[in-house]
C-alpha cells in the first residue's frame, strides 16, 4: 500500500512540475528610465510614497490639496532644469500643475495599479498575463492645435530606488497648459464663494452660469434664424431666396455652437467633467450644421430645377432634368451618410473618459455592433442600394418604367424605398433593395425613336396589303407630332389554324404618350378591319368561338 501511495505521489509531483506556471514579473532596467540624479536642486525628498502609480498620484493630489508646493515639486521630474531653476521654479510648476489637474484632468484610477512595476493585467480567463509599464498616460489635453499628454514615468536615479513621478516632457508643457486653463479674468472677478467646489466637484459658478449660457445660446440661435430669414426676403431673385432660406437652420446651429464653445473655453474655462460633454457636443453641432446646410441647399436646388409634375419631368426633352434630380438625390443621401459617420467618429474620438473604461466599452460595443448590424442589415442594404441607383442611374427621378406589368413614373428615391406613381394614380412603395434586384423596363432609357408593336390576329383570307394601307391611314389620323409615319411597318409574324398574326410597328419619339397612341392605333385598326370586311364580304377578323345551341 505504501508503494502505491508513493507511486501516486511521484506522478502528481511530475505532473505539477510539467504544468506551465506564469513567471512573476521581475524588476529590470527595462522597467524604468535611468537618470543620473533626481531633482538635486530641491534637496532631500520628504517622507512621501512614490513606489507605485496609484500611490504616486494619491500623494501628488494630497500635496496639491494641502497647497504644499515644495513637497509637490518632488513629484515632478525637473531634470530639464538646472539645480538653481529647480529650487526657484519647482514649487511654482507644482502649483500650476495643480490648477490644470483640478480644472481639466480626470484621473484614470482604473488604469493605476498598486504594483511598483505598473503591471497591467490581461484577460480574466488568462491569469498572470499582462505587461509591466514604465510610462502611463494620465490624460490627453488639447493645447491649441495639438494634443499634449500628461504622463507618469518610472525613473531610477543612480544609487536610488525607482519612483513614479510626472514625466519630464509633461513638466515642460506645464506653463503653456496653465496659460490655457487658468481661471479667466471673468472668473477671477467673481466672489470667492462662487469659485468654491459644489456638487459633483463642479464650481458654484458653473451651476449658476451654465443654464444661463444655454438659454443665451438658444436665444442667439433663434435671433440668427430670424435675421437670415429677413435677409432672404431682401433679394428679388428666387434662387438667392432659396439658398438663403436653406441656411436658416445651419446658421442658428452654428451660432449656438460658437457661443457654447467660446463661453466655456475662452470667456470661462469649465472643469474637465463638463468639457468632456461640451467639447464633443460643440463639434457635433458644427458637423450637423455643415451637413444640414449641404442637404437643404441640395433640396432647394432640386425644387428649383425640378418641374411641377412627374408628367412634365417624364418628357423626353427633359432628360437632363431627370439626371440632375437623381444626382441631387444621391448627393443628399451621401451627405447624410457622411455626416452620420463623421459625427459618430468625432463624438467617439473626442470622449476622453477613463481609458480602461473606454476599452471595456469598445469590447462590449463589438458584440452590440454585431447584434445591431444583423438587425439593421436590411435598412443598411436599402441605403447602399439607394446610393447605387443614384450613381449608376438605372432609374432616374421622372423616368417611365414598366414595373411588374404596370406603367409607372419614378417619383422619389428615398433612403429605404422608391416611390412609383402608377398610371392609375396609385403609388407603389418598393424597398430599394428589391427595386435594384428585380427586373424592370425603363422606357425613358430607350432611344428617342422608339418602336411600339401592336400584334393582332386576322382571318386566313385577310388581305395584308389592305391592312398595311389601313395602318398608314390610322397613323396619319392619330399623329400628334410625335409619330414618324414614314417609319411604319407591317409584318406577318406567324400563321396557324387560328389565322395569321400581323405586327404593326408604331414609331414614336415621346415615351410619355406612346401608350395612348398605341391604344388609339389598335382601336383604329380594328375599325378598319371591320370596314374592309363589310365592303369586301370576305372575313378579315377571325371568327368567334362556336357554341352549342339549344335544341328546337
Amino acid at each position: 500500500m505504501s508503494r502505491l501511495a508513493s507511486l501516486f505521489l511521484s506522478l502528481a509531483l511530475l505532473l505539477c512540475l510539467a504544468l506551465p506556471f506564469p513567471a512573476p514579473a521581475q524588476d529590470s532596467p527595462q522597467n524604468w528610465f535611468e537618470i543620473d540624479r533626481l531633482n538635486p536642486g530641491l534637496g532631500p525628498a520628504p517622507d512621501i510614497n512614490r513606489d507605485s502609480p496609484r500611490a504616486a498620484v494619491e500623494t501628488l493630489l494630497g500635496l496639491l490639496g494641502a497647497e504644499n508646493w515644495d513637497g509637490a515639486a518632488h513629484m515632478l521630474d525637473l531634470s530639464g532644469l538646472s539645480p538653481q531653476e529647480q529650487r526657484s521654479r519647482g514649487p511654482d510648476l507644482a502649483r500650476k500643475l495643480g490648477v490644470v489637474i483640478e480644472r481639466e484632468v480626470i484621473i484614470p484610477w482604473n488604469d493605476l495599479t498598486d504594483r511598483p512595476d505598473g503591471w497591467i493585467s490581461g484577460a480574466e480567463k488568462e491569469p498572470g498575463t499582462g505587461r509591466a509599464r514604465r510610462s502611463i498616460l494620465i490624460s490627453l489635453l488639447e493645447l491649441g492645435d495639438r494634443p499634449v499628454p500628461l504622463r507618469l514615468n518610472r525613473v531610477k536615479p543612480e544609487n536610488g530606488e525607482p519612483v513614479w513621478i510626472i514625466a519630464r516632457q509633461s513638466v515642460r508643457d506645464i506653463p503653456e497648459l496653465y496659460d490655457r486653463f487658468q481661471p479667466t479674468k471673468l472668473e477671477r472677478a467673481m466672489p470667492d464663494w462662487a469659485r468654491k467646489n459644489g456638487p459633483f466637484d463642479m464650481y458654484i459658478w458653473e451651476w449658476l452660469m451654465l443654464p444661463v449660457i444655454g438659454v443665451v445660446s438658444v436665444l442667439a440661435g433663434w435671433l440668427a434664424y430670424r435675421i437670415v430669414s429677413r435677409l432672404g426676403r431682401v433679394s428679388n431673385r428666387r434662387l438667392v431666396q432659396s439658398i438663403v432660406r436653406a441656411f436658416r437652420w445651419p446658421a442658428s446651429i452654428i451660432v449656438v455652437a460658437t457661443i457654447l464653445g467660446f463661453t466655456t473655453n475662452r470667456l470661462l474655462v469649465v472643469t474637465g467633467a463638463i468639457s468632456l460633454v461640451i467639447g464633443p457636443l460643440v463639434l457635433l453641432l458644427y458637423v450637423t450644421a455643415v451637413a444640414l446646410a449641404a442637404v437643404l441647399v441640395a433640396d432647394e436646388i432640386f425644387d428649383r430645377v425640378s418641374l411641377n409634375s412627374p408628367k412634365e419631368l417624364a418628357d423626353p426633352d427633359n432628360a437632363h432634368y431627370r439626371s440632375l434630380a437623381t444626382l441631387l438625390s444621391g448627393f443628399r443621401k451621401f451627405v447624410i451618410l457622411l455626416a452620420v459617420l463623421v459625427g459618430a467618429g468625432t463624438l467617439l474620438s473626442s470622449i476622453e473618459v477613463f481609458n480602461s473604461l473606454g476599452y471595456t466599452l469598445l469590447a462590449g460595443a463589438g458584440a452590440i455592433t454585431i447584434v445591431l448590424g444583423f438587425a439593421a442589415r436590411e435598412v443598411l442594404g436599402n441605403i447602399l442600394a439607394a446610393v447605387q441607383i443614384a450613381l449608376n442611374r438605372s432609374a432616374r427621378i421622372g423616368d417611365l418604367i414598366i414595373y411588374e406589368g404596370d406603367f409607372c413614373t419614378v417619383e422619389r428615391i428615398h433612403f429605404t424605398y422608391v416611390q412609383l406613381l402608377v398610371w392609375t394614380g396609385t403609388r407603389y412603395i418598393v424597398p430599394v433593395a428589391d427595386f435594384v434586384t428585380d427586373k424592370f423596363e425603363n422606357i425613358s432609357a430607350s432611344d428617342d425613336h422608339m418602336i411600339r408593336s401592336i400584334e393582332l390576329t386576322f382571318a386566313q383570307s385577310a388581305d395584308v396589303a389592305a391592312m398595311r394601307d389601313a395602318f398608314d391611314r390610322v397613323v396619319r389620323e392619330i399623329d400628334d407630332g410625335t409619330l414618324t409615319p414614314e417609319r411604319t411597318a407591317t409584318r406577318v409574324l406567324s400563321q396557324d389554324v387560328f389565322g395569321k398574326t400581323i405586327r404593326f410597328e408604331l414609331p414614336t419619339t415621346d415615351q410619355s404618350t406612346f401608350w395612348k397612341l398605341e391604344c388609339l392605333a389598335r382601336e383604329g385598326l380594328l375599325a378598319e378591319a371591320a370596314r374592309i370586311e363589310e365592303e369586301t364580304g370576305r372575313p378579315v377578323l377571325p371568327p368567334g368561338p362556336t357554341r352549342d345551341l339549344p335544341d328546337g
